[in-house]
């Protein structure tokens, strides 16, 4: 597999992961205690003419066990040093559009069981043909597959929703940048990172009036991708003002002076138990 991967690279442009960084539970549904919250995600390609594919090379699908979160809490088992891998886009020049189906529900019976849901998930991809006709037709049999396994039809739905990322003429699938997908029950954040070139830095761990640096291991330079996500505590920051369970993200895809006056780092500022990390991607 490590040969495949390879070998799809190429002199100028590298993979692009999509990473869930996070996930707020507005509404958990339970009207007494914490929910517990489990989710999965499958990955579709779609090429420029419309086929659709799923294969070990651009992820499979996967999830996390049901987690305690209640109504208005971060679901803390996402880690921000290793977030979770969704989806895997190869610099492939006839990939249009990347199909990401998320689903997040909160466990009403049995405890879950991923492992054995996600198994009949890969069973059912297993019996498909390489490339189908459009990307439904890859997301329906898994999903089905997945949620008859977890019987969640006796469980609440959080979102169950494909969230589509498509090449566009400069962006290339948001490269660098921080998505999210939100609804009335749950706001769920991702990152589109360079493989090759993305860098990060933190996570962070900030009290209430502690300041701590971003810098990263390049100079920043005008046309590069700055980004910032931070959950718990509101953190202000010197450059990009502050950042709020409302607003836990902020994008910047930098010109000559923001670069210039990023070239010492900014400051994060914590006013509570909050943790951050921030991503630069080079133009």
């Amino acid at each position: 597999m490590r040969g495949q991967l390879l070998a799809q690279q190429d002199d100028d442009q590298g993979h692009l992961g999509v990473y869930l960084l996070g996930a707020y539970v507005i509404d958990d549904t339970d009207l007494w205690g914490d929910g517990e919250i489990y989710w999965w995600s499958i990955p579709v390609l779609v090429d420029k003419a419309g086929k659709a594919s799923c294969s070990p090379l651009s992820g499979l699908p996967t999830g996390m066990p049901p987690h305690k979160v209640g109504s208005l809490e971060w679901m803390t088992n996402l880690s921000l040093s290793d977030p979770p891998l969704i989806a895997v886009l190869p610099p492939d020049e006839d990939l249009a559009a990347c199909v990401l189906r998320l689903a997040i529900y909160d466990d009403d019976r049995e405890p879950a069981d991923l492992p054995m849901a996600l198994g009949a998930g890969l069973e059912a991809l297993a019996g498909l043909p390489r490339e189908l006709p459009a990307p439904e037709q890859v997301v329906a049999p898994v999903r089905d597959a997945i949620f008859a396994a977890l019987k969640a039809g006796d469980d609440d739905i959080l979102i169950d929703a494909n969230i589509t990322l498509r090449r566009g003429q400069t962006t290339r699938f948001g490269a660098g940048l921080i998505g999210s997908e939100i609804n009335a029950m749950v706001r769920v954040y991702y990152l589109v990172r360079d493989e090759r070139r993305t860098e990060q830095a933190g996570p962070f761990q900030l009290l209430r009036g502690q300041v701590e640096t971003v810098r990263f291991a390049s100079k920043p330079k005008a046309g590069g991708r700055l980004s910032v996500f931070a959950r718990g505590a509101e953190v202000n920051t010197t450059a990009f003002g502050t950042l709020s369970t409302d607003q836990p993200f902020v994008n910047r895809v930098l010109d000559a002076a923001q670069a210039s006056a990023l070239a010492d780092g900014f400051n994060l500022n914590g006013t509570g138990p909050a943790k951050a990390v921030a991503f630069y991607t080079p133009p």
